[in-house]
């Protein structure tokens, strides 16, 4: 892979991914209630999931989502379930937080936010046709294989990760001035209604 062809990729890669979807709803939504620092298990669930789905597509896997209306319609189901489940929690809950009210919310453990963000971006059907369709693009078969897929897995990851740990920070200095301005109340609202618009992109994929 010549060094034009990998820029190449990472542009492709930084415009494909700084697109707000269901993986980047759930990391605002984390950053507004419980501060930046916990998105980072958000966004290492998240690339752990795409690491995942990467091997998968490598594997055949996606080929076999473009060909089965089933087992795409069962994947994407299941994550948007799990989205609205979410939301309706959020929306229903009477606590407010964010950076000023974080105070009085009640600890959650790492593993919980690394459980969001990896069964949110795991439950993306389209990822895996993402990766599918991307990787055979910029692998070069006169080079051997596997060095060429964990740099661009490897690149996919970073990228990732960045863009959702920016996306926690940007929301996490929203939430503080929501607190601050006495508006903390409706981070719960916001954060809920953000959960099911993410459900509705997931819903909304098509093969």
């Amino acid at each position: 892979m010549t060094l034009t062809l990998y820029l190449v990729f990472i542009l492709t890669v930084f415009i494909v991914m700084i697109t707000p979807g269901p993986s980047v709803m759930v990391a605002v939504v984390h950053g507004m209630r419980y501060g930046w620092q916990r998105v980072i298990w958000v966004g290492l669930g998240d690339i752990s999931a795409n690491f995942l789905q990467m091997i998968a597509a490598v594997a055949g896997l996606g080929l076999i989502l473009q060909t089965s209306a089933y087992a795409f319609f069962v994947i994407k189901a299941a994550g948007v379930l799990y989205l609205l489940w979410l939301g309706i929690k959020l929306l229903r809950s009477k606590a407010a937080f964010g950076v000023g009210a974080q105070a009085q919310a009640a600890p959650r453990p790492w593993h919980w936010h690394y459980r969001q963000g990896f069964i949110v971006a795991g439950t993306s059907p389209k990822a895996i046709l993402f990766y599918g369709a991307l990787f055979p693009q910029f692998l070069s078969p006169d080079l051997p294989l596997a060095p060429q897929f964990a740099l661009l897995a490897l690149t996919c990851a970073l990228i990732d990760f960045a863009i959702i740990l920016a996306y926690g920070w940007v929301a996490d200095q929203g939430g503080s001035k929501l607190s601050q301005s006495g508006l903390g109340a409706w981070i719960n609202k916001i954060s809920g209604g953000m959960m099911l618009g993410a459900a509705g992109l997931m819903a909304s994929l098509q093969r």
